[in-house]
C-alpha cells in the first residue's frame, strides 16, 4: 500500500475510532510502527490529523485544513468579489508576490490579459493561471512540494523569495483575531509567508467572512504587519478597532 493509500484509511479509521495508537494503526496496516510514525507526521504537518504522544487523533472539519481545490470552491461569490476588488490596486508593471490562497486565486482570474506583471507566486495553481496571459513574466521559487496547498514551501524558497522586491504582496491565512494576529493552521507555509511580507512594500491580506475572529496555533503576522485588509462583511467591532488602531485599512468587497 503507497502512502496516500496508507493516509486515506487512516483518516476513514479515524474519523470512526477518534484516536487510534501507533501499534493499533501498525496491526491493522501490516506496516512497521517507523512507517506509521512518518505518515502520521506528515498527515499533522498537512492539517489532516492531530498527532498525539504514542498515536494520532481525528480533528473536526472546523480545524482540518482542506487541499486546494476543496477550499477554492467554498465561500466561491465571496472569494471572486475579494479577488476583483484586490485587484484594483494593481497597475501596469508592478512586481508581485502572491501566495497560496483561493482568494488569491480568483484575483488571479480577474486579471485582465494585457497586463504587463512580474509575478512571484509559489502556489502551482495561481502559476499555472498566470500562465495563461502572456504579458506576465513568472517566477516560481525552488524547495520542498506541499501536496495539500499545492505550493512550494521550505527554507531553499524563503531564501529565493529574500532576493527579490515587489510592490505588493498578496497574503492570504487560515484566520485573523485581535488575541492572535493572522494565523494559520499549519507551519508548512509559514516561513514563505514571512519571506514575502518582509521584501513587499505594501502587504494586502484577502480573506472572507469565515475567517474573521477566529484563531490558530501558528501566528503568521501581527496585524500592523498588514496594509490592507480585503474581506466580504463588515468586521466585528473589537477586530474593527484593532485593525485602525494598528494601521490596517478596511476594504469591503
Amino acid at each position: 500500500m503507497v502512502p496516500e493509500e496508507r493516509k486515506k484509511q487512516i483518516l476513514e479509521w479515524l474519523e470512526q475510532k477518534n484516536y487510534m495508537t501507533v501499534e493499533e494503526i501498525s496491526g491493522k496496516l501490516y506496516v512497521s510502527p517507523p512507517t506509521i510514525r512518518r505518515d502520521l507526521k506528515s498527515m499533522d504537518e498537512e492539517g489532516l490529523i492531530r498527532r498525539t504522544h504514542g498515536g494520532a487523533s481525528h480533528i473536526s472539519s472546523e480545524l482540518k485544513e482542506f487541499p486546494f481545490e476543496l477550499r477554492n470552491r467554498s465561500n466561491i461569490e465571496e472569494k471572486r468579489a475579494i479577488g476583483r476588488k484586490a485587484m484594483e490596486f494593481i497597475k501596469n508593471n508592478d512586481h508581485l508576490f502572491i501566495d497560496t490562497g483561493s482568494s488569491c486565486y480568483t484575483m488571479v482570474e480577474a486579471l485582465p490579459m494585457n497586463l504587463e506583471l512580474t509575478v512571484l507566486t509559489n502556489c502551482i495553481p495561481t502559476l499555472q493561471n498566470l500562465s495563461l496571459k502572456p504579458g506576465i513574466t513568472i517566477e516560481c521559487p525552488c524547495g520542498q512540494y506541499n501536496s495539500q496547498h499545492r505550493s512550494i514551501c521550505g527554507p531553499d524558497a524563503s531564501r529565493f523569495i529574500h532576493s527579490r522586491y515587489a510592490n505588493y504582496y498578496f497574503a492570504s491565512a487560515t484566520g485573523i483575531s485581535v488575541e492572535n494576529g493572522v494565523s494559520l493552521l499549519t507551519s508548512m507555509d509559514l516561513e514563505v509567508k514571512k519571506a514575502m511580507m518582509s521584501k513587499a512594500e505594501k502587504t494586502i491580506l484577502l480573506m472572507d467572512h469565515s475567517k474573521i475572529n477566529k484563531s490558530y496555533y501558528y501566528k503568521a503576522f501581527d496585524l500592523s504587519d498588514i496594509d490592507i485588509l480585503i474581506t466580504d462583511r463588515e468586521l466585528p467591532s473589537n477586530l474593527e478597532k484593532a485593525c485602525r488602531e494598528n494601521g490596517v485599512e478596511i476594504i469591503l468587497a
